[in-house]
């Protein structure tokens, strides 16, 4: 224990890393940055459909009265937000400015492109366990 302390005291006083760039100093060149927080905010929305999938499952299992209707209410409405973020990523004013700008046909967008549609397609079928019943 005395040793590890010793050698984190070390790094420290010794700044080792201090040469690391931060990040906003690097340079990305075209839209490869937005195209990056696009798929960011398209995982969430992926991420929040799931959970509240999850939420209205447990719900629907009637185990609390009284509080799972809302669990169920309130994930339903997380897969139907999580759906409306993903078409509002496609159809943002920056995604339309990007394909003006001739990036469309960029590897980066035809990705973007393929994981809006298939994260459609899974929140779909997250809304069809809840409307089969």
């Amino acid at each position: 224990m005395k040793k590890l302390t010793l050698l984190l005291a070390s790094i420290a006083l010794l700044g080792i890393g201090s040469a690391v760039q931060p990040l906003q100093a690097q340079e990305h060149q075209g839209a490869s940055m937005q195209l990056h927080h696009m798929h960011l905010v398209i995982n969430h929305a992926v991420q929040m459909a799931a959970e509240g999938c999850n939420l209205a499952m447990l719900g629907e299992m009637n185990m609390a009265p009284g509080i799972d209707e809302q669990a169920v209410e309130h994930g339903k409405g997380m897969i139907r937000e999580g759906k409306a973020l993903v078409k509002s990523v496609l159809q943002s004013k920056v995604m339309t400015e990007l394909h003006e700008k001739g990036a469309g046909e960029s590897k980066e967008m035809t990705y973007t492109h393929k994981l809006a549609t298939e994260a459609l397609a899974y929140i779909d079928r997250l809304e069809e366990m809840h409307a089969a019943k």
